[in-house]
């Protein structure tokens, strides 16, 4: 590299042809110092992420997001494995951790119980019919109901005929 010499001269006092020289000197010092520049990866070399000081800590860190990731990833694919394959929910899930329950049998199909709908409709139309929805018999129905109106109240609501009905809703009006 070229060495670097100053000049004590002002440029107040140089000439115009001084001052080119100088500046053209200036300039081919700065080059060469560009030119001359050594690779960064010489000076600084570049290093992996697990090396250095922190390595570990990065290795931990990713071992940790790489573990927390796969986990929600495959999480929805093994909750739909273990509801719909039995023999896996038996071979992988022990039974203390098995909160899964058994469907009931119906007590009717829905033929069965269109069937009986079907019959209870027909019966009442019967009824009707044969005249067994008088008003007389209407007011005796009423007035058997209205004998459990004055009883305390149950505090599960089992005393109410409809749960959904409030105290206050009167089911005589309909």
């Amino acid at each position: 590299m070229a060495r670097v010499t100053t000049q004590s001269v002002k440029p107040a006092n140089m000439t115009p042809a001084e001052r080119d020289a100088a500046l053209r000197e200036a300039n081919e010092q700065m080059r060469q110092y560009v030119i001359n520049r050594p690779s960064l990866d010489k000076v600084k070399p570049k290093r992996g992420i697990f090396d250095g000081p922190q390595g570990h800590q990065h290795f931990l860190q990713l071992a940790a997001v790489s573990t927390f990731l796969c986990a929600f990833l495959i999480t929805p694919l093994l909750g739909k494995k273990i509801a719909l394959d039995e023999d896996f929910r038996k071979k992988y899930v022990p039974s203390w951790y098995d909160y899964s329950l058994e469907k009931p049998d119906y007590a009717w199909t829905r033929q069965e119980l269109h069937e009986q709908m079907i019959e209870l409709q027909n019966e009442l139309a019967e009824r009707a019919i044969r005249g067994e929805f008088t008003p007389e018999k209407l007011e005796q129905m009423k007035a058997q109901r209205r004998q459990f109106m004055g009883k305390e109240k149950s505090e599960h609501g089992w005393d109410q005929l409809h749960p959904g009905l409030d105290d206050d809703d009167d089911l005589e009006d309909d």
